[in-house]
């Protein structure tokens, strides 16, 4: 049997095309011009199909739509828009009017498009209602259908600016979702209304009631909510979800008179923006049968809350999220860099939990003899202490932008350029340094007993390349941290300030990032550490230039020439000139005792550098 088409079009030359286009045997095509004549023939002959072009007027083609949309014998009656020209608003109009489809024409796709308006779905027309109206639809029927328009339009905005309010309650979601109930529930005109939602920490649920309802319709009406949200959200438990009962409303006890069975029930989805993302579900229920009045309300608030939820969730997500990182952090970590990490959640970082690559400079500290001071001290007098040496220390590296990544013993491991990065994170690092060693005189040794002849000190090591960054560790636990070669080098450098009897020693990329000329720098070796195969350069950082004589710094260097030259005999006579001007100094101890075993027994292919085969 042939559908028949009801087509609104003002155009003699699009009526044309419909006529040669439609196949006469499956399409019976009846035109009007007018809009007014299209709703009096849609209720004399209700076709199966009604297409209307975009550019109709007087009335609009919209307000065609919205008054068809506004009876229930056109509520599923297939509508058709098509247009050469619109823009994306309009299609977005059209569709939030009623529209089934909307469709640009264009020459070459016309007739495919037209055919495809021709086969949209025919659904079943409520033919009764319009048996009941037979005779009576008129203009003053059409009038009147325009003023409930206006009524619902005014009623929507007044809704619309009450849901938007919710928005100064964005930092509270339950203070979001108490308001959001109460109103629906009066909007609604319902005794009990519930919303369950997924919140970083998992589901929850919510609800409020009047007070005049029972403990056993409460129950029975949170079961079937649980159920609902369950099918929704099926990668969650819903039956062990607890509901928490948020306020006790005495004005909607109007709406519970426990003479009426609470039979009329339902429930809607919250969505993303986007459509994309199914978060939650509001749930209402009422005494006899919910009108589509109350029903297209109901739609109505969902649909339009569901933004400001949305948004709600992610700002609780952000509080959340803010007060780990704080309360993770806090201790070791510089206030305005936890300030950075909070404002890079907003941007969805995520490389820093899974892991990427960063240059950083890496601080290793260690108390020198430990070991030997721990034998000589109870375990409470040791414990005290360290944390007096931990709270300097930590603090210094703080004030610099360091990040504390954990203390292994007596040591302390930093970074400097994670989790946020400085254009200065070397001098950083070797500025924290340089005021370790100076505050060493200000920790209170308070009970420790330090081995005879022994006297308080540290050793630095740093180092900066790249390293790995990121979450590690297990299901259970987790720690940010940093792994690679690199961190490796920096915990070697910090043992060599033993071998070379100074505080501080850096790397040659330390020097090279924080600037020759911003410490006293100070050549002591080049080495190659277990595990690197490549030569590193390792500097000492001196309090300043005065603390080393001339004539001993100008020895080493010529020292260290002839040295990495392979001559070791005149570098030899150097390194003794330096000790000459400063007797007992370690390094050129070390450089002149490597000089005389090297004359006796000389390395084979020799590049300059000393090997460390142990860590």
């Amino acid at each position: 049997m042939a559908k028949t088409i009801l087509i609104l079009e003002t155009s003699a030359t699009l009526q044309k095309i419909f006529t040669e286009t439609l196949d006469k045997e499956q399409y019976t095509l009846e035109f009007v011009t007018d809009g007014r004549k299209a709703l009096y023939y849609l209720f004399e002959f209700p076709p199966d199909l009604f297409l209307l072009n975009f550019d109709i007027q007087s009335p609009r083609s919209f307000e065609i739509v919205r008054i068809l949309r506004s009876m229930d014998c056109f509520e599923d009656l297939a509508i058709g828009m098509y247009a050469n020209f619109p823009t994306p608003l309009d299609e977005v109009f059209a569709l939030e009017c009623g529209v089934t489809s909307f469709i640009r024409l264009d020459r070459d796709s016309f007739v495919q498009k037209v055919a495809v308006l021709a086969e949209l779905s025919v659904p079943e027309l409520d033919n009764s209602f319009m048996a009941q109206k037979q005779g009576k639809f008129d203009d003053t029927f059409l009038f009147q259908k325009t003023a409930e328009l206006l009524h619902w339009e005014s009623r929507k905005n007044a809704m619309l600016e009450k849901l938007l309010n919710l928005i100064d309650s964005l930092e509270s979601l339950e203070e979001i979702v108490k308001s959001f109930l109460l109103f629906i529930a009066e909007v609604c005109e319902v005794p009990i209304a519930a919303l369950y939602v997924v919140e970083n920490d998992g589901p929850h649920g919510y609800f409020v009631s009047s007070g005049n309802i029972g403990k056993k319709e409460i129950a029975d009406f949170l079961n079937v909510c649980v159920a609902d949200f369950g099918s929704v959200q099926k990668n969650y438990d819903a039956v062990k979800i607890v509901p928490k009962r948020l306020g006790i409303n005495p004005e909607l006890d109007r709406f519970f008179s426990e003479t009426v069975q609470l039979s009329s029930y339902e429930s809607e989805t919250f969505k993303t923006i986007s459509g994309s993302k199914r978060f939650g579900t509001v749930h209402i229920v009422s005494e006899g049968n919910i009108t589509r009045e109350k029903r297209n309300l109901f739609l109505f608030c969902v649909k339009n809350a569901a933004p400001v939820f949305d948004k709600a969730l992610i700002v609780k997500e952000k509080i959340f999220f803010e007060k780990r990182i704080r309360r993770a952090f806090s201790r070791f970590v510089p206030e305005e860099i936890i300030d950075s990490l909070v404002m890079q959640s907003d941007e969805k970082n995520e490389k820093i939990s899974v892991g990427e690559t960063r240059a950083v400079a890496i601080l290793f500290s260690d108390i020198r003899a430990f070991t030997n001071i721990s034998e000589k001290n109870k375990a409470d007098v040791l414990v005290a202490f360290l944390n007096r040496y931990f709270s300097t220390m930590v603090e210094i590296i703080k004030k610099h932008g360091g990040t504390i990544d954990k203390f292994i013993g007596d040591a302390i491991m930093a970074e400097f350029g994670t989790p946020v990065s400085y254009k200065d994170n070397c001098r950083r690092a070797v500025a924290a340094a340089c005021e370790m060693r100076a505050a060493l005189p200000t920790v209170e040794l308070g009970d420790l007993v330090l081995p005879e002849g022994m006297k308080f000190n540290i050793g630095i090591g740093i180092h900066y390349g790249d390293i790995i960054v990121g979450s590690i560790g297990s299901k259970d636990k987790t720690d940010y941290s940093v792994i690679g070669d690199n961190v490796n080098l920096a915990s070697r450098l910090e043992g060599l300030t033993k071998t070379y009897g100074t505080q501080i020693l850096v790397s040659q990329s330390v020097l090279e990032d924080a600037g020759e000329d911003s410490f006293c720098f100070r050549h002591l070796d080049d080495v190659r550490v277990k595990g690197k195969k490549d030569a590193v350069s390792i500097y000492a950082v001196d309090r300043s230039e005065d603390e080393f004589p001339f004539a001993y710094k100008d020895s080493y260097i010529k020292g260290m020439d002839l040295y990495k030259q392979g001559i070791w005999n005149l570098a030899r006579d150097y390194f003794e000139k330096a000790l000459s001007a400063l007797p007992g100094d370690k390094a050129a101890k070390l450089m002149f005792s490597r000089c005389a075993e090297f004359i006796k027994n000389p390395p084979k292919n020799w590049d300059g550098a000393i090997a460390f085969v142990t860590k």
